[in-house]
């Protein structure tokens, strides 16, 4: 963003007051919570063709929180497994030397039927889906300062 603003230091500074500094940050604040939001509720329920999970019952999606205020905004997914999915680990047995869990086959509800794995550790490789939808929402915000200022987005 520039000022084009020709003559005194005045009229530069009246320029930016009537901008609104305040009310600017804070709506674009808004709408890069609202953006990165629906990008994540995407990345989390967005079926067999996501890159990151498949929705089974909906939970994780409806657990995305946004909130902003004139500081900044914040993102974030809350339930159970989200954060090994976001930064990757590894699970270990807490009782016993091994897992045992089941997989879900292909056409699984909330309930897995596919065959059972016995193993000794599993390890989950980092997806990432909060901090690529916030990054992914933040290349938008030029197009949000251009429609907030009244402009056309590209």
């Amino acid at each position: 963003m520039s000022f084009e603003v020709q003559g005194s230091i005045d009229a530069m500074l009246r320029e930016v007051r009537a901008l609104q500094p305040a009310r600017l940050t804070l709506a674009l604040n808004r709408q890069w919570s609202e953006d990165a939001a629906e990008r994540l509720r995407d990345n989390v329920g967005g079926g067999p063709g996501t890159r990151y999970l498949r929705a089974r019952s909906g939970s994780t999606r409806s657990r995305v929180r946004a909130t902003f205020n004139a500081s900044g905004g914040s993102l974030s997914v809350s339930g159970p497994g989200t954060e090994i999915q976001e930064e990757g680990g590894t699970i270990l047995p807490r009782n016993g030397k091994y897992l045992t869990f089941r997989l879900y086959a292909a056409g699984d509800g909330a309930v897995a039927t596919g065959p059972w794995i016995r193993t000794r550790k599993v390890r989950i490789r980092a997806r990432h889906m909060v901090r690529d939808a916030a990054q992914d929402a933040l290349r938008e915000l030029g197009d949000h300062l251009n429609s907030t200022l009244g402009g056309n987005p590209n």
